[in-house]
């Protein structure tokens, strides 16, 4: 880590001026010419200020810090959060929160920030299912919601595989043998091409041969999701059934069958993904859908850093998804019903990358 001494070198000052450039305590004591270049030179090299009393540079601070990217001003930080306060609280541990927003430059700073903090380990929290960039000097980092571009980072993902066969698996044991797909177009997306992976697996468990035009790709938003429904629906052989990739196409198709004068779950049953609360029980009927484990994986990802029980060597661990039974499917008319019961736990349960 670069020291004080170095950047006054670097800046041709002393490091009493230095610190006192750096600490903010320069006006009226140090040219603006030499504060800009002690400031220049620290960013160059990276200079991290100690904001806590010298007397802890040896010492835990027993805080985790929280990186998260574009997290907190979506509704899913809450379970996420709640995990990680809930479990710090518990362990006495303390929590310092930073957003960058998803720009590389914000996401620097706030490692920068956090390290200046002596922050005892990182959770790095991604807003979706994806790979993350975990800069090198970074140590005792895990990620939560995705994994890392680094084999010796830890990460913690839903099971998205399992979780889209278990629920095209529900509406097959209803009875349903022709089922439809409604997805994101951006491929690039990784939990895209696990659920239709899991969607095509248990199709092919059961013996049915599955039709890719009832595969349907469109935009992740209302529009999108409108304009993916109605390509699904209004055709000459629509599917008795639809797994969503999200809930918010979900609603798309609840628009679009109430358009076309179906009724849910009579005329067609829908199942989405997520659980976000703000759309599945606010459909009527209530949405049937995957939960995803961000409470799960946090609690875990908070727990195994402190208690330093992370998996070794280092790898992704995958957490179920539960299934929650609403209103939304139901036997198709004329079909005789085959329920199953399916297993519904919590925790991690293998690597997944």
């Amino acid at each position: 880590m670069t020291t004080l001494a170095e950047v006054a070198e670097a800046a041709r000052v002393s490091t009493a001026t230095a610190s006192l450039v750096l600490s903010g305590k320069s006006d009226g004591r140090v040219s603006a010419p030499t504060a800009a270049r002690v400031r220049e030179s620290a960013s160059r090299l990276g200079y991290v200020r100690d904001a806590l009393a010298g007397g802890l540079r040896n010492r835990k601070t027993r805080t985790i810090g929280v990186l998260a990217e574009r997290v907190l001003s979506t509704p899913y930080a809450v379970d996420m959060i709640d995990a990680i306060l809930t479990a710090s609280h518990e362990l006495g541990w303390s929590v310092l929160l930073t957003d960058s927003g998803g720009d590389s430059e914000q996401t620097q700073a706030a490692v920068r920030e956090l390290q200046s903090r002596r922050v005892d380990v990182i959770v790095y929290a991604a807003m979706y299912h994806q790979q993350v960039h975990v800069a090198p000097e970074l140590a005792s980092v895990a990620v939560l919601n995705g994994f890392a571009d680094r084999d010796d980072v830890v990460g913690a993902v839903p099971d998205e595989v399992t979780a889209a066969r278990e629920a095209v698996t529900h509406l097959l044991s209803l009875g349903h043998r022709r089922i439809g797909h409604i997805t994101h177009s951006d491929e690039s997306t990784v939990a895209v091409g696990l659920r239709i992976r899991g969607y095509r697996d248990a199709l092919a468990a059961a013996g049915v041969t599955h039709d890719e035009a009832l595969l349907i790709r469109g935009g992740n938003d209302p529009r999108g999701a409108d304009e993916s429904a109605r390509r699904m629906l209004d055709r000459e052989d629509p599917p008795t059934a639809v797994f969503c990739y999200n809930d918010g196409m979900a609603a798309g198709v609840y628009r679009q069958a109430a358009a076309l004068g179906l009724s849910i779950p009579e005329d067609l049953s829908v199942i989405g993904f997520d659980d976000l609360k703000l759309i599945s029980t606010n459909l009527a009927p209530q949405l049937t859908t995957m939960r995803l484990p961000h409470y799960d994986m946090a609690d875990w990802l908070t727990r195994a850093l402190i208690e330093d029980k992370l998996p070794a060597p280092p790898r992704t661990v995958s957490f179920r998804c539960d299934l929650i039974e609403r209103a939304s499917t139901a036997p198709p008319r004329h079909a005789p019903t085959t329920r199953s019961a399916h297993p519904h736990t919590s925790g991690p349960s293998g690597p997944e990358q």
